[in-house]
C-alpha cells in the first residue's frame, strides 16, 4: 500500500512504477490525475468497489495496453485515457450513460470499441485522433454524437448511425479519409457544419451535403 496515496477510500495518487497494478480493495474513486504520466504502467486491474474514474486519471500512460472497466463504474471523467497511445483494447462498464469529452482522444493504437447499450451521448472529441480505429459499435440508445467525436479517425471505413440519433455535431467525422460508407437514419434532424469535411472517399446523399 506504500505506493498508493489514499484518503477516504479515494485513490489520490499512485506513487509506484510497476508495470502491473491492482487497485486496492475498497477504493471507490480513482482521483483526477491519479496515474498521470505513469509511463511504466502496462496493465491495471480495477476492482468492483470503484464507481468513478476522475478527469485525466490515466492521461499519458503511454505503455498501457488494455483495460477492463467493471460494471460498478458509473462515471468516467473527461480525458481519462487521453494520449494512452499503446492502448489497444478496452471494455467499458455497462453502467456508463455518457462517453465524456476527450475520454479516449489520441489513443492511436485503439482498433475497435463497443459502446454499451444505455449510453445516450458520445461527447465532444471522445475518439478524436484515434487513427487506428477501424470499427465502432454504436448502440441504439445513442441520441447525440458530439462535435469532433471521431475527428481524424483515419482508419475508420464504415459506420452505421442508429435510428434514434437526432444530432451529429460539427467536425464529427472530419478528416476520416478512409470512410467510404455511412448510414444516416431519418431520425437525424441536425448535422453540424463540416461534419464530414475531408472524407474524400465518401459520397453523401444530397440532403446531407
Amino acid at each position: 500500500m506504500a505506493d498508493f496515496q489514499i484518503k477516504d477510500n479515494i485513490l489520490i495518487k499512485y506513487l509506484g512504477n510497476d508495470s502491473d497494478v491492482v487497485i486496492p480493495d475498497g477504493i471507490t474513486e480513482i482521483n483526477e490525475y491519479a496515474f498521470y504520466e505513469c509511463k511504466t504502467l502496462e496493465n491495471i486491474t480495477i476492482l468492483n468497489s470503484v464507481t468513478k474514474i476522475g478527469w485525466y486519471a490515466f492521461e499519458d500512460c503511454t505503455s498501457l495496453k488494455s483495460i477492463n472497466i467493471p460494471d460498478s463504474v458509473t462515471e468516467i471523467g473527461e480525458c481519462a485515457f487521453y494520449r494512452c497511445i499503446n492502448l489497444e483494447s478496452i471494455t467499458i462498464s455497462n453502467k456508463i450513460t455518457e462517453i465524456d469529452p476527450c475520454v479516449f482522444s489520441s489513443c492511436t493504437s485503439l482498433k475497435h470499441i463497443i459502446i454499451p447499450n444505455g449510453v445516450t451521448q458520445i461527447g465532444e472529441c471522445a475518439f478524436q485522433d484515434c487513427s487506428s480505429l477501424t470499427n465502432i459499435d454504436i448502440p441504439n440508445s445513442i441520441t447525440i454524437i458530439g462535435h469532433s467525436s471521431f475527428n481524424n479517425c483515419t482508419s475508420l471505413k464504415n459506420i452505421t448511425i442508429p435510428n434514434g440519433v437526432t444530432e451529429i455535431g460539427y467536425y464529427a467525422f472530419k478528416g476520416c479519409t478512409n470512410l467510404t460508407s455511412v448510414i444516416i437514419p431519418d431520425s437525424v434532424t441536425e448535422i453540424g457544419n463540416h461534419a464530414f469535411d475531408g472524407c474524400d472517399n465518401l459520397t453523401l446523399p444530397e440532403k446531407y451535403r
